[in-house]
């Protein structure tokens, strides 16, 4: 008697089992498709920050990003702290398409609003007086990135239902990411007049592809509107590829006056490479590479511009299967 009652009941179980199998692992058309997104947040800097100071190119040329060098006869004292010119305020645009539930692609676009700017104070340098004396004095080096813009392209893993943790990775494409930098020089205190010479520089680099990442959840308003948090990750270092000199402006006992670059002693045109002979008008050097990665925390909106209807007839076809039909034995 077994046998008759097994086979039944176990058919039974696979005429319910199996479509809701095949449910469950089949594209959900509330989770296909395009989508758009948009976000605000704040990236700080990672790692540590290693030096260039002719002629040993290292990183940060002419001196470190940030911190303080106090030289004296017979010694240098470093203070020096991490940095990254993509450390700031960071807005995001992006758009997506959910292949199933669980895989899709995304393309954010990002957009720095406020780059950190980050100073370094050489104290107590060997000035020229131009008749073969020198008097000490201070160079103070601020640089700070010019909005820099990012394409991330990346694959998106994510779980199921309305509150979904999710998974990005993919590269980071620096499509513009120039640095101001401002070099004011000054005698020291006691020497006479203070004089502040302010040289403006506009520093270009070449383009190289990064890594990013993200973790992060997502939690369903309704069936097109929902609202994101992640934690991001960039791990990205360009080279220096030219540096233009914009102009220089020279402030004595409160009397500013402008000069063009054709004034600068040097050439106003630096030019990096990998290969690089330097001679006296400094016009070649070679190249140095600087620090975009970042950690970062970003808050957003996503919208579904697919149906968001899937959700109500993935609903009704749980309801079409009914345990109570009686099986009918051929």
């Amino acid at each position: 008697m077994a046998g008759p009652i097994f086979v039944p009941q176990f058919l039974k179980m696979k005429k319910i089992v199996i479509p809701v199998l095949f449910s469950l692992l089949s594209p959900n058309c509330y989770s296909q498709g395009f989508y758009l997104k948009v976000g605000l947040g704040y990236a700080g800097a990672i790692g540590s920050q290693s030096m260039y100071d002719t002629p040993i190119p290292f990183n940060g040329f002419p001196t470190g990003y940030n911190g303080t060098r106090n030289n004296t006869a017979s010694t240098e004292e470093y203070s020096i702290k991490g940095v990254s010119m993509g450390a700031g305020t960071l807005g995001t645009l992006g758009v997506g398409y959910m292949f199933t539930e669980n895989i899709g692609v995304q393309l954010d676009a990002g957009l720095s609003f406020s780059s950190k700017k980050y100073t370094f104070n050489d104290l107590n340098v060997g000035l020229s007086t131009g008749s073969g004396g020198s008097i000490p004095g201070n160079i103070m080096t601020t640089q700070q990135a010019n909005s820099p813009f990012l394409l991330m392209p990346s694959l998106v893993l994510q779980s199921g239902d309305e509150v979904k943790l999710y998974t990005r990775v993919g590269l980071v494409l620096p499509m513009s990411a120039s640095i101001s930098q401002h070099q004011v020089v000054s005698n020291a205190p006691g020497t006479g007049a203070l004089v502040f010479d302010d040289y403006d520089w506009t520093l270009k680099t070449s383009f190289s592809a990064g890594f990013s990442a993200a973790v992060g959840v997502k939690y369903a308003i309704n069936d097109r509107m929902s609202v994101w948090g992640e934690v991001s990750f960039i791990s990205l270092s360009v080279y220096a590829k030219e540096q233009d000199l914009n102009g220089i402006t020279e402030t004595s006992q409160g009397v500013s006056q402008a000069y063009p670059a054709s004034a600068y002693g040097y050439s106003p045109t630096i030019k990096f490479s990998k290969n690089a002979v330097v001679d006296s008008s400094l016009a070649n050097m070679p190249t140095y590479s600087i620090p975009f990665s970042n950690i970062g925390v970003n808050i957003g909106f996503a919208y579904q511009l697919s149906d968001g209807g899937g959700r109500r007839s993935h609903k009704r076809s749980h309801e079409d299967i009914s345990p109570e039909k009686p099986y009918r034995r051929r």
